[in-house]
């Protein structure tokens, strides 16, 4: 048996999808200058250079859906940030800790979590995930603020907002992975 492949929560047509995406346009405008937009995602540039694609994944519930926001950013090429780490809530402060199989810590990723604690307490993270490996590590952030909510019973459209200044504290979180170097022990100052 065949199974279909999985549609993007935003394609389609209809009235939750309609606000979802508009939604989406406005929370990508907090970040920068919109680049490009489709019916699943939105490319921002900031005013520093950084390139965003932001996008929502959704949570279907009985009476409800949740679109929670994602910003993914590719990392520069000479990254030393571990690859395959996701962000763990465990014993206390968030930071990040190997997925999978491979769970020890490492010098490396004790000093990268070292480095963005007090970025990582100035933000409400839901998730986080490294991927990659060589030169080429791809970050996946989903932040509490900017989803959007839709309720049946009663009838609620709902953006989350952010806190007062984090779309910028994400933002300086992301430039400080991003200008985390091969052979360092801290990122390089912008």
């Amino acid at each position: 048996m065949r199974s279909r492949p999985r549609r993007h929560a935003l394609e389609g047509q209809g009235v939750i999808v309609t606000r979802a995406r508009a939604a989406l346009r406005r929370v990508a405008a907090q970040f920068g200058e919109i680049t490009s937009a489709d019916d699943v995602s939105v490319e921002v540039r900031t005013a520093d250079g950084l390139r965003l694609a932001l996008s929502y994944d959704p949570g279907n519930y009985i009476f409800s859906r949740v679109y929670n926001l994602t910003i993914a950013v590719d990392l520069p090429a000479d990254s030393a940030v571990p690859g395959e780490v996701v962000l763990s809530h465990r014993g206390g402060s968030p930071h990040y800790a190997r997925s999978g199989a491979a769970a020890a810590g490492g010098a490396q990723l004790d000093a990268l979590n070292r480095e963005l604690q007090a970025h990582f307490d100035g933000i409400d993270l839901i998730r986080s995930k490294i991927t990659g490996a060589g030169g080429r590590r791809r970050v996946v952030l989903t932040p509490m603020g900017g989803s959007y909510v839709w309720v049946l019973i009663p009838p609620v459209f709902s953006a989350t907002a952010f806190p007062a200044g984090e779309p910028e504290r994400i933002l300086d979180l992301i430039r400080a992975l991003a200008s985390w170097r091969a052979g360092s022990a801290a990122p390089v100052a912008a």
